[in-house]
């Protein structure tokens, strides 16, 4: 491989993006990037399916499943932070970057839809693995500090989990029924938090139910798609 193939490496990143101040699925703009001086050994990607089992008692064998959504990607990455970056920031100040993506930002508080920071792992053009997410896990081990005692190196297990958004073919702008804009459930939702994220009330939560014809509107499955009513709420 000459020369030139190894200084056209591409190198991995950590984008951040301001939370959309609408409680939609696209992001505002983009805050930060965090590069990795050193691109991942390994990376683990998760993808699953739902599907519901009901019991017959009376049937012979077993009822056929049904599928009730798909589940958001997951990966799992575990990154080297080595001393200053290309732009002068240190190892703390990189891990102090990731942590704050654990917590709501400021604007999104001022905008009362409070939600962290979203980010997206950007490696060249490998797609699977580029998706919106949220920082669901952070794990930072540091192994070398300074006579000072400032961090000098850290290893970093990160786990994201996809956000998601409206199902394909929608369009968030129509109200019908066919293009209606959606939120994918994740762990911790509930219809009250959906309502008040997406529809800026946690009462309209029950418009929300019967909108999907939820019976029981306390079990929501993760990676199940809830269609959102329309402003005049239909």
């Amino acid at each position: 491989m000459s020369g030139e193939s190894y200084d056209k490496m591409v190198r991995a990143s950590l984008e951040l993006y301001a939370p959309p101040s609408n409680g939609g699925t696209d992001p505002s703009t983009r805050i930060d990037e965090i590069p990795l001086q050193f691109n991942p050994d390994e990376l683990a990607l998760v993808k699953g399916a739902a599907w519901t089992r009901h019991s017959v008692r009376s049937a012979p064998r077993a009822a056929v499943p049904e599928f009730t959504g798909s589940l958001p990607r997951v990966l799992a990455m575990t990154v080297l932070l080595d001393g200053s970056d290309q732009r002068g920031r240190s190892v703390d100040t990189r891990v102090t970057k990731l942590l704050e993506c654990c917590a709501p930002a400021e604007d999104s508080i001022d905008a009362d839809r409070p939600s962290p920071p979203w980010i997206r792992f950007r490696w060249g053009d490998f797609a699977s693995v580029s998706f919106l997410a949220y920082l669901r896990k952070l794990q930072a081990t540091y192994t070398r500090f300074s006579p000072q005692g400032s961090p000098q190196r850290a290893v970093c297990e990160i786990t994201l989990e996809e956000i998601g958004g409206a199902t394909k073919g929608q369009n968030p702008t129509s109200g019908s029924p066919s293009s209606r804009r959606a939120r994918t459930v994740v762990v911790g939702d509930s219809l009250q938090s959906i309502a008040h994220q997406e529809l800026g009330g946690a009462v309209a939560w029950r418009a929300v139910a019967e909108l999907n014809g939820l019976r029981d509107p306390w079990r929501l499955h993760p990676g199940t798609q809830v269609l959102l009513p329309g402003p005049d709420g239909e």
